[in-house]
């Protein structure tokens, strides 16, 4: 006899039922979580983006706030809510809310001057998720950015990639850095040639070659407090730390006809462009602050000319290598570099393309205070000391570098008084 089972009458329904609820569960988590994702990724977007306006602002103004931002417009503050807003996220409005902190209150940069920390949270309507709960899901994101302007911590760089002797010292010339290292990126191996009594002095020196450098006739090098030199020998090359720094525009500028001073006078000069140059071999020539640029001509200050030149830029522009920037002669220099701006620290800018020559040439007795960085990337720098000299200059960045003379060279490197580079990225 065949036996059959009863009938279960309800049972397809209630799988049924269940499997729904299985099935919506999953349908729920997929729609509502895909959007949510995606709102996260944009609240993200708009929290970098708000922190890197903000950190940008920091480093414009890094001179007049040092990364504090403690104006009373609060400029960084706005530029990041600003950014904020046009990424979708304004506070208050459609449950947003933007937290815009300078300095940052918490993690590795809580309180360090220029970063900037923004939050940003909104609300997500549910949907499917509904059968979980009613309440709208809270999202959010965090970013911190950096926003300052960092030292070039070398006082001397030598840009050139190859050859010999890229930097030469010799003919009883002693120069002396202090502050920061030296930094040769020529990968020959004897990229850095001591000779004729020549002496470099420094905390460290870096050299592309190995062993990178050579002495003859007495040439040395030396390390600060009397102690045996540092040289690290197979250093990477570091890139041209200021190529990114943009020349001057001359159409901003006030226009003037070339200087040719001579004779025993007093001539006082205004920031512009001087179309042939600025020359003076005697009387007194004053520069105004301001920014220089040499269109053509180059600008030489020789014989018994004396210069006072304190806040000033000097960009040459050479038409040719006799366009040359020259600083020499008997008479007193007293120059300095802007303290604030773009060309903070620069005080001799050649066009970076030009190899007319860079010649600096003090003599014995005079007085000279010669602050900030000369930069020549393409050119060949030449510095000659006579007797004790004062300082001349705080860094150079050129392609190669030439030291002579019977004298002593001083190079006083220090953050305040030489340019610095553009840090603005995100740091969390």
């Amino acid at each position: 006899m065949t036996r059959t089972s009863p009938p279960r009458k309800g049972n397809v329904a209630a799988v049924t039922a269940v499997c729904l609820t299985g099935m919506l569960s999953v349908t729920a988590l997929t729609l509502d979580g895909g959007l949510l994702m995606q709102k996260r990724r944009d609240v993200q977007v708009a929290a970098d983006a708000a922190a890197l306006a903000g950190a940008a602002d920091l480093y414009w103004n890094w001179y007049t706030n040092f990364g504090r931002n403690d104006t009373t417009d609060q400029t960084a503050r706005k530029a990041a809510v600003a950014a904020a807003a046009a990424n979708g996220y304004t506070d208050g409005v459609n449950g947003a809310t933007v937290s815009v902190r300078i300095l940052p209150t918490s993690g590795p940069f809580a309180s360090v001057a220029g970063h900037v920390e923004v939050v940003i949270t909104g609300t997500q309507q549910r949907f499917f998720s509904r059968m979980f709960g009613s309440d709208d899901v809270v999202y959010g994101a965090r970013a911190v950015a950096r926003g300052k302007r960092g030292g070039i911590n070398n006082g001397i760089i030598v840009l050139a990639p190859t050859g010999k002797g890229a930097y030469t010292i010799g003919g009883g010339a002693s120069m002396s850095l202090t502050g920061a290292p030296m930094l040769v990126n020529s990968t020959d191996s004897a990229a850095m040639y001591a000779n004729g009594g020549g002496s470099s002095t420094a905390n460290a020196f870096y050299v592309g070659g190995s062993p990178g450098w050579t002495t003859a006739g007495g040439g040395t090098f030396n390390g600060l407090g009397g102690t045996a030199a540092a040289i690290y020998s197979g250093s990477p090359p570091t890139p041209d730390p200021l190529a990114n720094l943009p020349p001057p525009d001359p159409s901003k500028l006030a226009s003037f006809n070339s200087v040719h001073q001579s004779g025993n006078k007093t001539t006082t000069l205004d920031p512009g462009v001087y179309r042939g140059g600025i020359t003076a071999t005697g009387g007194d020539l004053i520069l105004n602050p301001g920014i220089y640029y040499m269109d053509g001509g180059g600008f030489s200050i020789s014989g018994s000319a004396n210069l006072t030149a304190n806040g000033v830029m000097i960009y040459s522009d050479p038409k040719g290598t006799n366009d040359k920037i020259t600083i020499a002669g008997q008479g007193t220099m007293t120059m300095s570099p802007p303290t604030t701006g773009p060309y903070q620290g620069v005080l001799f800018f050649e066009n970076r393309t030009s190899t007319a020559p860079v010649n600096i040439s003090g003599s014995n007795g005079v007085n000279w205070s010669i602050t900030g960085t000369f930069y020549a990337a393409s050119a060949a720098l030449s510095v000659s000391g006579n007797g004790t000299q004062n300082t001349i200059g705080a860094q150079y960045i050129s392609y190669t570098l030439d030291i002579s003379g019977n004298g002593t060279v001083n190079i006083a490197w220090s953050p305040d008084n030489t340019p610095g580079v553009r840090e603005v990225w995100l740091v969390e």
